[in-house]
Formats: C-alpha cells, structure tokens, sequence
C-alpha cells in the first residue's frame, strides 16, 4: 500500500477549510449589515413578542408598521429583519454565500444544466403534485407511523408576506434559505458517482453526476415547495409536533451531513496516497458552488415560476384527501394553549382575505386564554 503524502493532504484540509473560515466572519459582517443598533434590536424584539405568543404577522401589520416608522426604519430594511427573523441564515448558508458573487457568470456557464433541469423538474412535479403521488405518501406515513397530520399556520402567513417586491433583497434570504440543500446534494450526487463507479473519464464522470444531481434537486425543489403549506406531524405516543418540512430536513440532513464527511475523508485519503489531493479538494470547491449556482437559479426561477401553483395545489390535495383541521399554539403569559380553529379549508380562506382584521399589542395581552376556561378539552385527536 503506497504511504500518505502528508504535506499534500495538510494542503487539501487547509483548502476545503478556507469556506468555513470566511463563513464566521461572514456571519459576523450579516449581523452587523442586518442591524444591531437600538433601532433595529427594538423592532426585532417586537416582532419576537409576536412570534413567541404564536400569533401570525398579518394581523398586528399596521401596529408593526408604525413602530417601523417611529423607529426610523425603511420598508425594505423592516422586511429584511423580518426575513432574517422567519427564514435565519445558518452557517451553511455563510458557507456558501461566495456563490453569490461569482453567480453572474457562474449561471451563464451553468445554463446547459439550468434549461436541461427545468424539463425533468416539471416532469417530476407532475409525477408528485398533478398524479398525486406526495399526497399519498403522506397519507401512508401517517398510517404507517400512526400519525396524525394537522395545520399549523407558520407566522409570517397571510397577506402581508406579499408586499416585497420580487428583487428586493428580503425576497433573496427567503428563497436562498433552501440553497445548502440543493448544493450539499450536488457535492453529494458527484461523490457517490466518483466513490461508486471510478470511472476513468472526468466527462463520463460529470454527466452522470449532473444527472443524478438535476433528479435529486428536482425532486427537492417540488417537495420544498408542496412542504410551504404549513403541515405537521402529530406524534401523541411521545407528544411531538414535527412540521413536515422539518420532517424531510431531518432525513436529509444526517443522510448528506455524514455522507459527504465519510466520501470526502475517504476520498482524499485515497488522493493522498495515489493521486493529487490538492487537486481532488479544488474540485470539490468548485462542484460546491457549482451546485450552489444551480440550485440558486433552480430555487429563484421555479418559486418564482411554480411555487405558488405548487404549494396552492397541493394544499387543495391535503384537504380533499385528508381535510386536517387547522390548530394554533400560542402561548399567552406563560401559558401554552394548543386549540383547534377550524379546518384547514376554512383557515387558508381567512388568511388569503383581501381585509384582515387588525390588532394591537394591548390586543395581544388582552386575548382571553382559552374558550376552555378551567376546564381540559377533549382530545382534539
């Protein structure tokens, strides 16, 4: 067995290191962009008062407003806090941030990639949401697990999440929010490919991971989008609530998280002693942007294009084949309540209504603490 080239494999580590390193003080310089002045720490706290009550948005908009306005605070910079409070940016987003400069012409070399993904993304969704197969799936995990899937309307539904405009850069954190996904799974797709077959051709090798990769990420492109319809898991035997999108982050995340460390550690151990572990760890970096731009564009032109026929759609599926009932958890001086509203149907009708009727903070603290005053409901499953 041929010996470990150390010095190539310190150079290789030190490479793939350089990400993460520029990622912390990244993360530190979007802090201080967002705001961490009085003006925005204050705004930020009256929106946490809302979101920690489990209340939704729309209904205290114009209190938040006028708050925003005493405080000095553009429109634009009030929906980027906000985006930053519903949509947070983790390291792996900082991670990848650096595709954001190089995306202008990145996308243009990217573009084969980009028109030949569309095609299979639609087919995929016709497959899932137009055939009914995600609404199924569903209903079988439910059974399967004896689960019980429920509506739980996320904060920052209704209509005041539409005021933003398309390019404003609040619109950007929210859609890149979903990018570490799609570009973690790239890296991930070639690995497999390079770790499974060996193929001798780069080419052979590049477009069978390209591939791979335009399936997986479409899939994951419609599953985020049907996933945005605010679905929970309800788990009684051990008294969980797991939103269904955070249901698939889990899966994914142990599944890509552990498979990229264990592919690239053994990857480049093998570079070390038989080939060139610095050049195996510039082409990991470049096929991590290179999958960032991808599922950058992916993300920005199928939610723009199809997210909301996607998620709307496949909402009507959920409540025609499972028709959950439509809960809020709030939690009012101290006190956590979990109630049923009304069903899903009814409650998607009244936060889409073109008049919402507005509240107050005084409002908030007035609210009564449940209709079950001194009493325990009954089992609402």
């Amino acid at each position: 067995m041929a010996t470990v080239d150390s010095s190539t494999l310190i150079w290789a580590a030190g490479l793939l290191s350089i990400p993460l390193l520029l990622a912390l003080p990244m993360r530190l310089g979007w802090r201080l962009f967002i705001g961490v002045g009085h003006e925005a720490s204050q705004y930020r706290n009256t929106v946490l008062q809302i979101i920690d009550a489990g209340r939704q948005i729309a209904p205290f908009r114009a209190t938040l407003d006028d708050v925003a306005r005493s405080l000095h605070i553009r429109p634009s910079h009030q929906r980027l806090i906000e985006a930053d409070l519903f949509h947070p940016l983790t390291l792996s987003h900082f991670i990848l941030l650096p595709a954001i400069i190089i995306f202008p012409l990145a996308v243009i070399m990217a573009l084969p990639v980009i028109l030949i993904g569309f095609p299979v993304l639609l087919v995929i969704e016709y497959i899932f949401i137009r055939k009914g197969m995600l609404v199924r799936g569903l209903k079988t995990i439910e059974k399967m697990m004896h689960w019980q899937i429920i509506h739980i309307p996320k904060p920052h539904r209704g209509l005041a999440e539409d005021k933003a405009k398309m390019n404003e850069f609040s619109q950007h954190v929210i859609h890149f929010n979903h990018v570490p996904q799609g570009a973690f799974l790239g890296l991930f797709a070639w690995l497999i490919v390079h770790w499974t077959f060996n193929l001798e051709s780069w080419g052979l090798e590049i477009l069978f991971s390209t591939g791979l990769y335009i399936v997986l990420l479409g899939a994951l492109g419609v599953l985020n989008a049907a996933f945005e319809s605010d679905l929970v898991f309800v788990d009684p035997s051990k008294g969980r609530l797991v939103p269904v999108d955070q249901w698939l982050e889990s899966i994914l995340k142990p599944l890509v998280g552990i498979g990229l460390l264990f592919l690239i550690g053994r990857n480049l151990l093998d570079e070390a002693r038989d080939g060139n572990a610095v050049l195996f760890a510039l082409t990991v970096l470049t096929l991590l942007y290179g999958a960032a731009v991808v599922g950058i564009a992916f993300r920005w032109g199928y939610s723009i294009w199809r997210g909301s026929y996607v998620r709307d759609e496949f909402g009507a599926q959920v409540i025609e084949t499972l028709n959950p009932l439509s809960y809020d958890l709030t939690r009012t001086k101290g006190r956590i309540e979990f109630h049923v509203r009304m069903v899903m149907k009814e409650r998607l009708n009244t936060l889409s209504e073109v008049s919402i009727e507005q509240l107050s903070f005084a409002d908030l603290q007035e609210l009564p603490a449940s209709e079950n005053r001194g009493k325990i409901p009954d089992n609402p499953l």
